[in-house]
């Protein structure tokens, strides 16, 4: 698995510094990548034998703590932008408000064991899915029961939550390997709490400017320690 593991981050990441290069913002370069996870995915999927339980409705993972990295929060503002009326973003930033005053108050240990509703949750759906973090994309659970036990006892961590080792090999190599091409570039890699991040992106004009620096891009959000 190591090889072929090394292969897919590889390929990702001499595609991704190539387009780094050749796009006008890391975002087009992005959008590109999520689009070969995509493709990736889904020839992962076919070829195996085990199927995600995975499906629309199921939001269970929609609860977790989730890291982001600054370039997946400029796709996103962008997104909301162009699609989101003033009203609509004015109430989204009230909820992750919310959401950050409880995260706050959280070690990285106790906010994993602790369910938070996404912001961008509406009906059960993912609002922003076609430019959703690579971390939300890479979900791909095998048993909903074990998912729904897991979220109803955050704190169990003896609840087996299982995944398609393939697929999760394959998601994760490539966002490896484009999160590794944006590092080489000189650009901030350093990985965010979603929910502060957002925050910062729409209250501080400055932040694209520091991340195309390579400096820290968010300074009042949680960074994520490895």
């Amino acid at each position: 698995m190591t090889d072929i593991f090394n292969d897919a981050a590889l390929s990702e990441y001499t595609t991704a510094l190539k387009e780094l290069g050749a796009q006008k913002t890391v975002q087009g370069a992005l959008k590109k990548s999520f689009t070969r996870y995509e493709n990736l995915i889904a020839k992962s999927t076919e070829e195996s034998t085990i199927k995600p339980a995975c499906k629309a409705g199921c939001a269970y993972c929609c609860h977790y703590k989730v890291e982001v990295m600054a370039h997946e929060i400029f796709l996103i503002k962008d997104h909301l932008q162009q699609n989101w009326t003033a009203t609509q973003i004015k109430s989204l930033l009230k909820d992750a408000e919310e959401n950050a005053k409880i995260i706050k108050t959280l070690t990285q240990e106790q906010h994993l064991v602790t369910n938070i509703k996404c912001p961008f949750l509406i009906e059960n759906q993912c609002s922003i899915y076609s430019v959703r973090p690579f971390k939300c994309r890479n979900f791909h659970a095998t048993d909903a029961n074990a998912c729904e036990k897991s979220f109803n006892d955050p704190e169990n961590l003896d609840i087996e939550s299982n995944f398609v080792e393939s697929i999760a090999m394959f998601g994760n190599a490539h966002s490896q390997g484009f999160e590794a091409a944006v590092k080489n570039t000189g650009l901030d890699a350093r990985a965010y709490d979603f929910t502060t991040a957002l925050l910062e992106v729409f209250a501080e004009p400055n932040a694209l400017k520091r991340f195309s620096r390579g400096k820290k891009t968010f300074i009042k959000a949680i960074e994520i320690e490895e």
